[in-house]
């Protein structure tokens, strides 16, 4: 084209050609841009949307309180009966944590041009809501002491253990979100990712429930002395009505001895050491059976010597012994171990209504005795000729109608005390009656030595 333009320019005259020439450039430059242009590229889309977040784990349910165990109910005894303490309140189970609350992921960023835009990141999961811990029982509460002859409380139930609460669950994590397309050679940016939604939290576990505090033991009650089972009569037996000595079965022998007026008899059943009596209107009357001794040993030499009872009367007029009873020789002794008597409580006055001298007082099978002494001068015995002796008295401070005697123990005591036995001649289970009408029943009765 310059070649041409020369060559026409070279050819026309100057006042023609540029004119001319101008039209001629014009033209060139509009059809050169002309066919030299493009289109804009469309905007690329923004990055994908953000990931939801998690959802919190929902908080353990708390466990509830042990119930608090019942306190021992009081023993029916007399007054020496102590009152229970009370049961402690059971502790409160502790309230479970709230789980945490899951973070809501971050928004995506918007993506460049040309350029994929990030997705958002992972929402964190919530926490486990922390179990509730366990309330610890109620104690038991002490049952009350037994008074003397009483029934023992029996003890308080223990409060079971409280239900464990259960974990809570975990929260999801949330879902990443998608990354944005990328715009096709776009000038514009792409959308804002939406954000992911915030966990909700989970909800707090209920507390558990205080455990009842146990009911305090009642006071033991006063009065009633008589707690033994109740017990049938023996049936059959030889009776005996006037002053004897015998066999009564085994290795128990039966003595009946009366003076004065009245009249009274005892049945032997040949069962242990059990007997029956009855008396009218008795000056003096003794009944009894138990173990007889030669009359060669102590009786620290001859063994452990008890006695088990239970009995039954009625009357209560007049002197009344009932116990164990019986004589010593080298020196001549007559003893007594009381543990119940009629309406009259034997101490310091006889029978007769002279003293008798405190020695003391001794502890024997969990109770109190008062020790008791008498001199009788020229008065009936084991010998058959009137003599002056002592008499030994252990007198339970409370009256019972069964139980254990420790006979061996009284002897060791009296020792303790200045009472000097000699050899034994018996230890056998007695009642004794004077001025008084009445019955007795033992329906347990042994004498036994280890």
């Amino acid at each position: 084209m310059r070649i041409t333009l020369a060559k026409l320019e070279m050819n026309l005259k100057p006042d023609l050609f540029k004119p001319l020439l101008g039209l001629v450039l014009g033209a060139a430059v509009a059809v050169g841009c002309a066919g030299g242009s493009s289109t804009t590229g469309g905007a690329g889309t923004s990055g994908g949307t953000a990931g939801t977040s998690g959802s919190a784990g929902t908080t353990g349910a708390a466990g509830t309180s042990a119930a608090a165990g019942t306190s021992g109910s009081a023993g029916t005894t007399g007054s020496a009966g102590t009152t229970g303490t009370a049961g402690t309140t059971g502790v409160a189970g502790t309230t479970g944590s709230s789980g945490t609350t899951g973070t809501a992921g971050t928004t995506g960023t918007a993506g460049t041009t040309g350029g994929g835009g990030r997705g958002g990141t992972t929402g964190t999961a919530g926490t486990t809501g922390a179990a509730g811990s366990t309330g610890a029982g109620g104690t038991t509460g002490a049952a009350g002491t037994t008074g003397a002859g009483g029934v023992t409380g029996s003890g308080g139930v223990t409060g079971a253990g409280g239900v464990t609460g259960a974990a809570g669950t975990s929260g999801t994590a949330g879902v990443t979100g998608a990354a944005g397309t990328t715009g096709a050679g776009g000038a514009r940016g792409g959308t804002t990712g939406t954000a992911g939604m915030g966990g909700r939290g989970g909800t707090t576990g209920a507390a558990g429930t205080t455990g009842a505090g146990g009911t305090s033991g009642g006071g033991g009650t006063g009065g009633s002395t008589n707690t033994c089972p109740p017990a049938t009569p023996p049936t059959g037996g030889t009776k005996y009505c006037s002053n004897s000595k015998g066999s009564a079965g085994g290795n128990y022998s039966y003595e009946l001895w009366a003076e004065g007026t009245g009249t009274g008899c005892m049945t032997v059943y040949r069962s242990d050491a059990k007997f029956s009596a009855t008396w009218t209107g008795v000056e003096d009357f003794l009944a009894r059976i138990g173990l007889n001794f030669d009359q060669t040993k102590t009786p620290t030499q001859i063994g452990t010597i008890s006695s088990d009872f239970a009995e039954t009367k009625t009357g209560s007029d007049g002197l009344v012994y009932v116990g164990i009873y019986g004589w010593t020789v080298d020196p001549l002794r007559e003893y007594y171990i009381l543990d119940d008597w009629g309406s009259t409580k034997p101490a310091g006055v006889a029978s007769d209504g002279t003293p008798r001298t405190s020695v003391g007082t001794i502890t024997v099978d969990g109770e109190i005795y008062d020790v008791w002494k008498k001199t009788r001068v020229n008065k009936p015995n084991i010998t058959g000729t009137d003599q002056t002796f002592d008499q030994y008295f252990s007198i339970r401070r409370t009256a019972r109608q069964c139980g254990h005697i420790s006979i061996s123990t009284h002897f060791s005591e009296w020792t303790r005390l200045g009472l000097q036995l000699g050899k034994l001649y018996e230890a056998k289970l007695l009642v004794e009656a004077q001025d008084s009408t009445g019955t007795i029943d033992f329906t347990t009765a042994t004498v036994v030595v280890r």
